[in-house]
């Protein structure tokens, strides 16, 4: 019986060993594995976009903001930042899918791969890229949150809508804003959330709110100057936050990243070495290191990024520089007609500017 127990033992401990091994050489080989499928995603938007032909953008199609259809073409800031990352990519400005994304909904359209590029005005905020598995290549510019409110005669401060009831799209950043501003001020402004922005112009031309509250882009469309005669609305000058935004991505991505940040940069340097989409010709023979950089087609760098060598020079021939891009999109130049403020460049008193494109 001894014998038989130590024979029993002995047989449980190889079996044990030999299953042991077989467990950690499976579990090896699935992370092995996984990480390899990792590895090899990286830079699959990209290659999906060039063998696709066509680059899908999220856009924001609220109050035509953003984007707006036109008998001539696609106009709005969501549309120039897609042809520009097109134009960089594919070589072909018009070769974008423009796709409805608005509040809410575009993180999860990103994560199912339903589009490349997400746009829209988006807030750059820690929780969405630390916690969300997102990654914002860098701000293309500076937005704001404010009011749009019934005019009042001899008002001179929004102590004079102190107590008033706000509208504001069910939208998390945007409420958090708004109460904010309204515990910093003691102001004493009681929120009503709706869900869409028609409901939202439909309140406040009833008075059932006094206040509605959005970016800069939405108050100054076109959306709500279609009011009744005896509605009298107005854009107050009071900014609840500013914050930057831009193009969002996926994670998983890192290819992407990089051409979408550096063709940024490389439209901003070029606005401060004064190349724009008409005299960009004159610059070929230039002997700055910055101008150089941005026209001499560098192999290298184009092969790191995984698009052809002529790609920033193109894209600037195309669309232009920031500041052209900025004014057909929300400036002078657009429906919006939204002074440049902040997004100048810094030499001339706003915030943006971008680091060396030289080596």
């Amino acid at each position: 019986m001894y014998i038989m127990d130590l024979g029993y033992i002995f047989f449980y401990f190889i079996v044990k060993r030999i299953y042991m091994k077989l467990l950690f050489s499976f579990v090896f080989s699935v992370l092995l594995s996984l990480s390899y499928i990792q590895n090899a995603s990286a830079g699959s938007v990209v290659e999906r976009i060039k063998q696709s032909g066509t680059i899908k953008c999220g856009v924001n199609t609220l109050a035509n903001a953003y984007v707006e259809k036109t008998k001539e073409d696609l106009i709005g800031i969501d549309a120039e930042i897609c042809k520009a990352i097109s134009t960089a990519i594919i070589g072909n400005p018009f070769a974008i899918e423009l796709i409805p994304a608005n509040y809410g909904v575009g993180d999860n359209m990103l994560k199912q791969n339903k589009i490349d590029v997400l746009l829209g005005g988006n807030y750059w905020t820690a929780k969405r890229q630390i916690t969300g598995g997102l990654m914002f290549p860098r701000p293309f510019y500076n937005s704001a949150l404010a009011f749009l409110a019934h005019y009042k005669e001899n008002s001179t401060s929004m102590r004079d809508y102190q107590g008033s009831k706000v509208c504001v799209l069910n939208d998390d950043f945007m409420i958090k804003a708004l109460m904010d501003f309204s515990k910093k001020h003691n102001l004493d402004l009681h929120p009503m959330q709706i869900q869409t922005m028609e409901r939202a112009k439909d309140l406040l031309f009833l008075h059932r709110c006094d206040l509605f509250i959005s970016t800069l882009e939405i108050l100054h469309s076109n959306y709500f100057k279609k009011a009744p005669k005896e509605i009298d609305l107005v854009v107050l000058p009071e900014i609840v936050r500013t914050y930057e935004t831009g193009p969002v991505i996926s994670s998983a991505d890192t290819e992407l990243f990089k051409i979408i940040q550096w063709l940024i940069n490389g439209l901003i340097t070029a606005e401060e070495e004064g190349i724009t989409a008409q005299n960009i010709e004159d610059f070929e023979n230039s002997k700055d290191p910055q101008v150089i950089a941005l026209l001499s087609n560098n192999e290298k760098i184009a092969s790191s990024l995984g698009v052809d060598k002529n790609w920033l020079s193109r894209t600037i021939a195309t669309m232009g520089n920031y500041g052209e891009i900025i004014e057909r999109g929300i400036g002078k130049k657009s429906p919006l007609r939204l002074n440049r403020g902040m997004n100048k460049l810094l030499k001339d008193g706003g915030n943006i500017t971008a680091p060396d494109i030289a080596d």
